[in-house]
């Protein structure tokens, strides 16, 4: 369940006073990323952060006003200063923040945003955060869009409704925040369509010594985490305290039923690390072709490359086949203890999730420009 929607919800129920902060718009390096959200008590109990420093205390000055007048805003906050030891904001972009008031009307919609998070249904939150004069009462109205649904909601915006609710499907088609812009014949007209993907699903094969840390650190990182072993007295909830799923089973019937019933999708990251390398072996031979979005697998160069043309060599598998396959498993930092180990098959999830990134270090690209 999302934190901050949850706490919204529960703080209208309580009949409290809170704002939402939404980052709509980043230009440059920021703290935040788009979409990243804030609710703001009135006495400090806040939920999630936009960022800290400067730009965020602008953010709850405002939020304030807007609890206050019930009249949504756009906060934009720079943080271009000249570098100085003064300085409080200087990563070099400019951040726009929507702050509202979730109307009580819309109570329902909210239930309804909540309900499709709950069941880890992909989904998008539109909402209306500028508005031409004309067009004011739209002005902080949402809608809740679905796949394949009629939508929760109504924006308010007439003629424009329908265009927008079709550019909206196309961002949750996408897997894409985006911040809509229209010109009308009164002026200008912008929405944001928050898209709330389905989390991704950490499936760690093996319950050893590396997985307990692993599922740790995926569960910090809002992945939805299953540990599978075929050893009891591993698998056992106990000793995975964080994830959400601890299986004791066969380790190869059990992905070969998984990929039968379609259980492994596009937002699937398998981590192969069993006991040992022939049951790794077994159960990436099930897998090879699954739409997974990462499959990685433990073990040295020199073991890897061997199972590999192995496996050419026996199973008539093209070499290109193994391409796609994370072995040696994680980025390489050096790692040596089970919990460092974990930390670098992590990083390499991450940069395999979020698409983007090097995975070199971030003081090599300030080196190369000096």
């Amino acid at each position: 369940m999302d934190p901050v929607y949850q706490a919204l919800a529960e703080q209208m129920q309580q009949g409290e006073a809170a704002a939402l902060a939404t980052i709509i718009e980043v230009k440059g390096s920021a703290p935040r990323e788009v979409g990243a959200r804030m609710l703001i008590h009135p006495l400090g109990r806040h939920v999630g952060t936009v960022g800290g420093g400067c730009g965020e205390a602008e953010a709850i000055r405002a939020a304030l006003d807007v609890m206050a007048t019930g009249q949504p805003r756009i906060v934009t906050v720079d943080l271009t200063e000249e570098v100085s030891l003064q300085s409080s904001g200087v990563c070099g972009g400019i951040v726009r923040i929507f702050i509202e008031r979730w109307p009580r009307e819309e109570e329902a919609v909210l239930s309804s945003l909540l309900a499709t998070i709950a069941a880890r249904v992909e989904t998008a939150l539109i909402t209306v955060v500028a508005t031409p004069p004309p067009l004011a009462q739209a002005l902080g109205r949402h809608v809740v869009l679905r796949p394949e649904q009629a939508p929760v909601g109504a924006l308010e915006l007439g003629e424009q409704e329908a265009k927008i609710l079709a550019d909206a499907q196309v961002a949750l088609a996408e897997r894409q925040h985006r911040l809509l812009r229209y010109q009308t014949p009164t002026g200008p007209l912008e929405v944001f369509v928050e898209v709330q993907r389905r989390p991704p699903h950490l499936v760690i094969v093996g319950a050893g010594h590396v997985a307990q840390p692993l599922a740790q650190i995926a569960s910090l990182c809002d992945f939805r985490v299953t540990v599978l072993d075929d050893r009891p007295q591993f698998a056992h909830p106990a000793r995975f305290p964080t994830a959400d799923q601890v299986l004791a089973a066969p380790l190869r019937a059990t992905m070969r039923q998984w990929m039968q019933e379609g259980h492994i999708d596009a937002d699937t990251y398998l981590v192969l690390v069993t006991r040992g390398h022939e049951h790794d072996v077994e159960c990436l031979l099930e897998v090879l072709n699954a739409p997974a979005a990462y499959i990685g697998m433990i073990g040295s160069q020199r073991r890897v490359r061997a199972v590999f043309q192995l496996l050419s060599q026996e199973q008539g598998i093209a070499p290109e086949k193994f391409d796609r396959i994370h072995a040696p498993i994680g980025l390489d930092i050096g790692a040596r203890t089970p919990a460092e180990i974990a930390v670098c098959i992590m990083a390499e999830i991450i940069l395999v999730y979020r698409g983007r990134g090097t995975g070199a270090p971030l003081a090599e690209s300030r080196r190369a420009r000096s």
